[in-house]
């Protein structure tokens, strides 16, 4: 039987977050997984050690991002001996999941590399929006698969997922079988329904950023909640 977007059906609700107050929101407001991440404004870098044990306390599935600056996903031999080191402290804390992506000079995905920091990890990771870059989406997916991710984070090589919707459509209907494909970047209530009715995706990603006065970001509860009651 084929899934279906029914109202009825219970969806994931992944949510970005980016510091504490948006991880209690988060938990508080119905999302049933956290990326957790700082600085927003790059698209996201490993957090701290401290968040990331805090954020532990949630009783949550914690996914951290593994990613040492923003820019790029090509990554020099130091850089790539942090991401050794903070997936070595996510072991240690006992994280669910990590998040990450590592593209070799042609925006191909380095899989070498990747191999290497999965096996180091030896757990559930989703690959992110490097695969946005790649330039040949359906062999990256395939590359994706066979390395042994669970999920890969896609706003289908667009800068906004609605834009993209119909290139996250064909991957899910192609390869929704063998691996997760979870549309993110720009998710809202307005649009959500229309993503899951479009693409058929079990899964959603979403920041829910809002600011405050004092140019603080944060995951807007009301939003998760809206989002929430249209993934049932």
């Amino acid at each position: 039987m084929n899934k279906t977007s029914h109202s009825t059906t219970h969806k994931t609700l992944e949510i970005a977050c980016c510091n504490w107050i948006s991880c209690v929101c988060a938990k508080e407001n119905g999302a049933d997984r956290i990326e957790l991440f700082e600085n927003l404004p790059e698209g996201g870098c490993t957090p701290s050690f401290g968040m990331i044990k805090k954020s532990m306390e949630l009783e949550l599935p914690i996914y951290v991002m593994i990613r040492p600056r923003g820019g790029n996903f090509n990554y020099s031999e130091d850089e790539f001996e942090i991401m050794k080191y903070d997936i070595e402290i996510c072991k240690q804390l006992r994280v669910h999941g990590i998040v990450f992506g590592i593209l070799d000079e042609q925006k191909k995905v380095d899989t070498n590399r990747c191999k290497e920091l999965l096996e180091l990890w030896n757990g559930p990771a989703t690959f992110h929006r490097a695969f946005d870059e790649t330039p040949d989406p359906q062999n990256a997916v395939k590359e994706i698969i066979q390395l042994g991710f669970e999920r890969i984070l896609t706003s289908g090589q667009q800068t906004s997922i609605v834009d993209g919707i119909q290139l996250v459509s064909d991957l899910i209907s192609k390869f929704g079988n063998q691996i997760s494909i979870m549309p993110g970047c720009g998710v809202s209530s307005e649009n959500a329904k229309k993503i899951l009715e479009m693409s058929n995706a079990n899964e959603l990603h979403a920041t829910c950023k809002k600011k405050t006065s004092d140019e603080f970001w944060f995951s807007d509860p009301e939003e998760i909640r809206k989002l929430r009651n249209i993934l049932g």
